[in-house]
């Protein structure tokens, strides 16, 4: 059956920190090199030193005996008669006795064995030598040699060497064996191992006060990190970490760091800001609905206490409450048309290229209709080539409220429509000879239901510039207005969509 319950060990290793469980886990790594490390060295020391040793019993042996008995005739003290060394495929005793003798000395014994597994000779006489398998002494007495063997354990073992005797005729004649303890081996081993653990201790106790001081400072902008994550938990989105110069793993999370904090101050930021507006709009739309319906209200009431029994206060009451009535329909078709732009999607489905040189005058012919005594002026300085690529009935209704808003706050002088192109964009301005609009209201003008103290008055729903703002922003453009003294001009900038014989303007 499992069990959901973790262990003790990974709760305790979960209420350390990062830098304890870094520093723990280095010291750790490190400790387990360095032992590995020791053992490593400890153990190819021995086998070094085995190697080396049994190399100097065989470089004594071939200095001493050779391989067919030759250095013997030369040596004083194994001088014996002419082909007496041999007899009957064996080392005579005293040929077996000075071989033995030669090659020992006080730590090495020497033992000739014959090539039946027999014991001819020793030396030191006294000596107790150590012995192998019979099948290891016949193996070397037909030349199948290892480089040593090892005899018992602890310190009474011995390095055991091998050396196959035969005569000229590469005729057998048997083993001779060099042994030696292998104490003073083990000696050197263990000094080495004394060293090694002396060396470690030392080592694990420097990485111990070293490497927590070590890992703190790695973890020094991480810190910074989660402290200013802390304060951006706690509302303060202009907090930022000092970015590292290096490009490892630290410095870019704490690039990443700041990169979402700047985002995420830009998206509350928006936020407020579209709070704000929206709390403006809803206040702006409620104050502009109020009023034609107290208007509506009062009218109602007079109706009640007995105005309609008067032909003429009856009249007026009505034609109070149908203004009231239109100005309140212009108002939420505005509002419709505002919600329509914000909401809608990427409307390039449905657009089309649309001239607004041919646009301008059509809209022109239309305001001409309602205001006759109105002069309007039309210049383009490229005809034809003013086109631009949008939704036809938008861009209309964005060109009529400028020369609606012309019409109602500069009704004198000449309405001047002029189209121009400039680089890659098609400029539309719409210049007037009014009163201008004072600086400190110029950047509001296109903000909704923003009007001046003295248009508040006027019939308008203080829609139509957002609307001309929303329409031209949906087209990938951008408006602006500029005033003085001598009147008004509303710029309109639109990318420029160009025409060709298989395209036409619209």
């Amino acid at each position: 059956m499992g069990s959901d319950t973790a262990s003790p060990r990974s709760l305790s290793l979960r209420r350390l920190s990062l830098q304890a469980r870094l520093s723990a886990l280095s010291v750790g790594t490190l400790l387990v090199l360095l032992v590995g490390g020791g053992a490593l060295q400890y153990f190819a020391l021995g086998q070094y030193l085995r190697s080396d040793e049994a190399g100097v019993l065989r470089q004594r042996y071939a200095a001493t005996v050779g391989a067919n008995l030759q250095p013997l005739r030369a040596a004083a003290r194994c001088r014996v008669a002419s082909g007496s060394e041999v007899v009957n495929n064996r080392v005579s005793a005293t040929t077996a006795q000075c071989i033995v003798d030669v090659v020992s000395n006080s730590s090495i014994s020497a033992v000739l064995i014959d090539a039946d597994g027999r014991v001819n000779s020793s030396a030191p006489a006294d000596n107790v030598y150590p012995t192998l398998p019979l099948r290891d002494y016949l193996d070397a007495a037909q030349g199948r040699t290892n480089a040593y063997y090892l005899v018992g354990s602890g310190a009474d073992q011995a390095m055991v060497v091998l050396h196959p005797l035969g005569n000229r005729n590469g005729k057998s004649l048997g083993v001779v064996q060099l042994s030696e303890p292998t104490q003073p081996l083990q000696q050197t081993q263990q000094r080495l191992l004394t060293v090694l653990g002396i060396g470690t201790g030392v080592l694990i106790l420097l990485a111990v006060v070293l490497t927590p001081l070590l890992v703190r400072r790695g973890l020094r902008p991480l810190r910074r990190v989660t402290e200013a994550s802390t304060v951006l938990a706690g509302g303060d989105f202009s907090r930022r970490v000092v970015e590292p110069e290096s490009q490892d793993e630290v410095g870019r999370l704490a690039r990443a760091f700041n990169d979402m904090a700047a985002a995420v101050q830009a998206a509350f930021t928006v936020r407020a800001d579209s709070e704000a507006g929206m709390r403006n709009f809803v206040g702006d739309a409620s104050h502009e609905l109020r009023t034609p319906l107290t208007t509506i209200q009062g009218q109602l009431d007079l109706l009640q206490r007995g105005a309609a029994t008067d032909v003429e206060a009856e009249r007026a009451s009505l034609e109070s409450m149908q203004r009231e009535v239109r100005r309140m329909s212009v108002l939420v078709e505005d509002l419709l048309t505002l919600t329509r732009l914000d909401s809608a999607a990427s409307p390039d489905a449905v657009r089309e290229p649309v001239d607004l040189d041919a646009l301008i005058a059509e809209v022109v012919e239309e305001a001409s209709v309602r205001a006759p005594d109105q002069r309007v002026e039309v210049v383009s300085e490229s005809p034809g080539e003013a086109v631009v690529r949008g939704d036809k009935e938008q861009l209309r209704r964005a060109v009529l409220n400028l020369a609606n808003n012309a019409l109602s706050h500069a009704p004198g002088g000449t309405h001047t429509w002029r189209t121009r192109l400039d680089g890659d964009e098609v400029v539309v301005s719409l210049s007037d000879q009014g009163t201008g609009i004072a600086k400190d209201a110029l950047p509001r003008v296109f903000d909704r239901f923003y009007r001046a103290s003295d248009e508040r008055r006027s019939n308008g729903s203080g829609l139509g510039l957002a609307i001309v703002k929303s329409i031209v922003e949906a087209h990938g453009g951008r408006v602006e207005a500029d005033s003085d003294a001598g009147g008004t001009t509303m710029t309109a900038r639109f990318p420029r969509q160009a025409t060709s014989a298989g395209e036409p303007a619209a």
